[in-house]
């Protein structure tokens, strides 16, 4: 079984430790078979991982599980892309998303799961939730210069309402 909060608590530290870390003298992904890249972050009882593919676009899945364990109590599939012919890089968008999603993970006070924007320069980042734990859908909006350049839609669940203690 697996508290909300210990849940919200593995989801921010195994989201700051792999892609908000990840620079490019620092790559704590690994090469994978099946992804181009995965990340595994053990602690204590739980597991987090988070695997990708691509670039521009890029799909992913991330899984917490409890450790011994093969069914995961949490999984979120993601799928992301900056807009064809948009006026700033891919390089440029996906630098303020990272800078924006470690200040979501900075300022959610432990629920991951709260809208926030956060704007820099001509960068506005944008996130909203629908559902719940059970069944949530989040969107990532990216702005330059107030023009949509990028999104990410993410959906997540948690195995089940048993899952929690």
């Amino acid at each position: 079984m697996v508290s909300k909060e210990r849940l919200m608590s593995i989801l921010i530290k195994g989201r700051m430790e792999s892609y908000i870390k990840k620079s490019p003298s620092y790559n704590p992904y690994v090469k994978s078979v099946l992804y181009d890249w995965e990340f595994r972050l053990t602690d204590d009882d739980l597991v987090f991982t988070d695997a990708y593919r691509g670039f521009n676009p890029y799909s992913g899945v991330e899984y917490v599980f409890e450790k011994g364990k093969s069914v995961p109590v949490w999984s979120c599939d993601y799928v992301g892309y900056v807009k064809e012919n948009c006026i700033v890089s891919p390089r440029e968008i996906y630098s303020f998303l990272k800078k924006a999603r470690e200040n979501h993970l900075c300022t959610c006070g432990g629920n991951l799961f709260t809208g926030h924007v956060y704007e820099d320069g001509p960068f506005i980042y944008e996130t909203f939730f629908r559902g719940d734990i059970y069944s949530l859908l989040q969107v990532e909006n990216l702005y330059y210069n107030n023009v949509h350049a990028a999104r990410q839609v993410s959906a997540g669940r948690i195995r089940s309402e048993k899952a929690f203690a």
